[in-house]
C-alpha cells in the first residue's frame, strides 16, 4: 500500500490580516492568542507565521468574525514562507492542489469506516473527487481557492498515511453463526468474495483481525446457541412494559465472556488491573499466550513480543546534515539489517525459507528525535519492527517487511514520500509505539 512520491507542499505559512475589515481589532487579536500564535505589524496589517492546521483554523474563525460575515477574510493574504532566506521574497502565486495517488482498497476502507472524517475536509470548502486518484477543487474562486485545497490536500494525506499504514486484509471462511460475531467488530470492513463458499475479505487493523480471529479459535461451537440467547435477551428487555420481576433479575446481572461467549463462573475468572475486563481464566491465558492485550480493548499486559526474525542489527550513526523542517539539528541515522533465515512457528510458513531486508530510516538529532530513538530500539529488542509477510510495494511472499511502525526512509519528500518535512510525524510514530506498549 506503498505511495508514490508526490510534489513538496509548502509547510509553513504567513496570514496577513487587515484589521480594518474587522469592528473590533481586540477579539481578532483573542483568536490569535486562542490558537497560541502570535501576530507582528506590517504596516496597517498584522502578520501572523505558522503550521499551515493552525493558520487555516485561524483563517476560519476570522471569517466569522469578518464585517458582513462573508465567507474569506476580505483582504487578508496566506502565503507559504521561505525558510531559506531571512528577507520576505516577492508573492508568488499559489498553484492548484496536485492530485494524490491512492490505494483502492484503502480508499474504499477510509469512505465506509471513516466517512465523517472524510466530510469534515469537505466542510472547508473544498470537493474531493475519489478514485484511484483523489483530486482536490476548491469551491472559492482564484489563489484563495488554491490556499483551501491545499490546506485539505496536507490534511487528506497526513490521515491517510495514519490509516493506510495500519491496515491489513485476511481471507476467511465464515458460517453464518461465525459471520454474527463480527457485529462485536463494527471499524472491520467486509466484503464477500464467494457466495457459494462463504469467503469474506476482512480488512481492518492487526488488533481487529487478531481480536476476530482469537474469538473463531476460542469456542466456535457456542456462537449460534449464544447470540441466540443474547439476541432473545435484548428482545425481550426491549418489549418489556414493566419491570421485571424478582426471579428474573439474576438474569440481567448475568457477566459473558467475550472470548468463549459463555457466562462468567466468577470462581473460573480473572479480572483485569488496568482495564477491569473480566474473563474467563482459561480463555485469557490462551489469549495472552497469543498476544498480551485485553481481547476488549486492547490495553497491553507485560511486554508485548513481535515475530521479527532472530539474528538481526539495529546500527545507530549521527551526522552533521539536517533534515527539512530540522534545520537546527543534525540527522539520526538507523541502519537495519535482517539476514535470510528460515521461518519458524510463530510465521506464516514455517520451515520455509524467507528473504532478509537492509534498511534505513532517519530522524533529527532533536531532543524528541533521541526519544523516539530509543523507543524503536526498545521495539527492535522486543521483536516489533519487522516481521515476515507480503511485501507491499513487490507483492513477494515470504520477505521481512515493516510491521505497522512507520519510519522515514527518505530524507526529503514529504509525508507520501517517507520524508520530511513532516511536523506530525514524530508525534505520529510515539502513538504507534505506544499501541504496542513501547512508551
Amino acid at each position: 500500500m506503498a505511495l508514490s512520491a508526490l510534489p513538496e507542499v509548502f509547510n509553513e505559512v504567513e496570514l496577513v490580516i487587515n484589521p480594518k475589515e474587522f469592528a473590533d481589532r481586540k477579539s481578532v487579536e483573542a483568536e490569535i492568542k486562542k490558537l497560541c500564535l502570535s501576530a507582528k505589524p506590517r504596516g496597517l496589517a498584522m502578520v501572523v507565521t505558522g503550521h499551515y492546521m493552525r493558520i487555516e483554523d485561524l483563517h476560519k474563525s476570522l471569517s466569522r468574525l469578518q464585517k458582513g460575515k462573508s465567507q474569506s477574510v476580505g483582504r487578508t493574504e496566506i502565503s507559504p514562507v521561505n525558510q531559506d532566506s531571512s528577507r520576505r521574497r516577492p508573492a508568488t502565486p499559489i498553484p492548484p492542489a496536485e492530485p494524490v495517488d491512492v490505494d483502492p482498497l484503502v480508499m474504499d476502507y477510509i469512505s465506509k469506516k471513516h466517512s465523517q472524517k472524510l466530510d469534515s475536509m469537505k466542510k472547508t470548502g473544498v470537493s474531493i473527487d475519489k478514485n484511484r486518484r483523489v483530486h482536490f477543487r476548491s469551491l472559492y474562486p482564484g489563489e484563495q481557492g488554491n490556499v483551501h485545497a491545499q490546506f485539505t490536500r496536507e490534511r487528506f494525506i497526513t490521515f491517510y498515511q495514519k490509516i493506510a499504514t495500519g491496515l491489513e486484509t485476511k481471507a476467511c471462511q465464515l458460517n453464518t453463526s461465525q459471520m454474527q460475531v463480527l457485529d462485536t467488530f463494527p471499524e472491520l470492513l467486509v466484503t464477500c468474495k464467494s457466495h457459494n463458499r462463504q469467503i469474506y475479505q476482512l480488512t481492518g487493523s492487526f488488533l481487529s483481525l487478531e481480536g476476530f480471529e482469537q474469538s473463531l479459535r476460542s469456542s466456535p461451537k457456542r456462537y449460534s446457541q449464544k447470540y441466540s440467547q443474547i439476541s432473545q435477551v435484548g428482545t425481550a428487555r426491549a418489549s418489556a412494559s414493566s419491570p421485571p420481576v424478582q426471579q428474573n433479575q439474576p438474569n440481567d446481572k448475568e457477566e459473558i465472556c467475550c472470548i468463549c461467549l459463555d457466562t462468567l463462573d466468577k470462581s473460573k475468572s480473572k479480572t483485569l488491573d488496568k482495564c477491569k475486563h473480566t474473563f474467563c481464566r482459561d480463555c485469557l491465558k490462551r489469549a495472552f499466550e497469543i498476544k498480551p492485550v485485553c481481547p476488549t480493548c486492547g490495553v497491553i499486559y507485560g511486554a508485548l513480543k513481535g515475530t521479527q526474525p532472530d539474528g538481526g542489527s539495529m546500527r545507530i550513526t549521527v551526522e552533521p546534515s539536517f533534515l527539512p523542517g530540522y534545520e537546527r539539528y543534525g540527522t539520526i541515522v538507523i541502519h537495519y539489517y535482517i539476514p535470510d533465515g528460515t521461518q519458524g512457528d510463530e510465521h506464516p510458513n514455517p520451515g520455509k525459507p524467507y528473504d532478509g531486508a537492509a534498511r534505513t530510516a532517519y530522524l533529527p538529532d532533536s531532543k524528541e528525535g533521541k526519544k523516539v530513538c530509543s523507543l524503536l530500539k526498545q521495539a527492535f529488542d522486543q521483536r516489533l519492527i519487522f516481521t515476515i509477510g507480503i511485501s507491499s510495494t513487490t507483492g513477494r511472499s515470504n520477505v521481512v517487511t515493516w510491521n505497522d511502525i512507520h519510519h522515514k526512509t527518505s530524507r526529503t519528500g514529504g509525508p507520501t514520500g517517507y520524508g520530511y518535512p513532516d511536523p506530525d510525524y514524530l508525534k505520529r510514530v510515539q502513538d504507534e509505539l505506544k499501541a504496542k506498549g513501547i512508551c
